[in-house]
């Protein structure tokens, strides 16, 4: 049987890490100039060059709304360019710009929460940390 208190504990803990990673990234990103939004929404461009603003609100899963915000603001500071679509005019692809793909580069140099990840992550073995990713998928996967 599960003891009830260890359901606490394990929801405590998740939310303690979380938090402390959420406040790094927030952190690092505000010394970049942006919001951990306008972060998110670089590197999935980078990653994948040309989704159009839908493809980016789905795969954020952030209000329409509130990515238009954040894309206008990359587009103001020229980290970000739109384009109209060859096949169909009436999407508009996005685009970093050169100064965009800089700031990605030296924002995943200078990650404050993935860096400070990765020096607490020093302490556990590769066996360790497999467990661990299984054991968080098991539970997102039961969730």
């Amino acid at each position: 049987m599960h003891d009830p208190r260890h359901t606490a504990e394990v929801y405590h803990s998740f939310f303690s890490v979380a938090r402390q990673l959420k406040r790094l990234a927030h952190q690092s990103a505000a010394e970049a100039g942006l919001t951990v939004h306008q972060l998110d929404i670089l590197r999935l461009i980078r990653s994948v060059p040309g989704l159009t603003q839908k493809e980016v609100t789905e795969r954020l899963r952030v209000p329409k709304s509130r990515v238009s915000l954040h894309i206008d603001a990359l587009v103001e500071k020229e980290l970000a360019v739109r384009e109209t679509s060859r096949q169909d005019r009436r999407e508009t692809l996005l685009r970093l710009t050169p100064a965009g793909e800089e700031l990605c580069e030296r924002f995943d140099r200078e990650d404050q929460s993935r860096l400070a990840l990765e020096q607490a992550l020093r302490q556990f073995s590769a066996e360790e940390i497999g467990t661990l990713l299984d054991m968080h998928q098991r539970l997102l996967d039961k969730l």
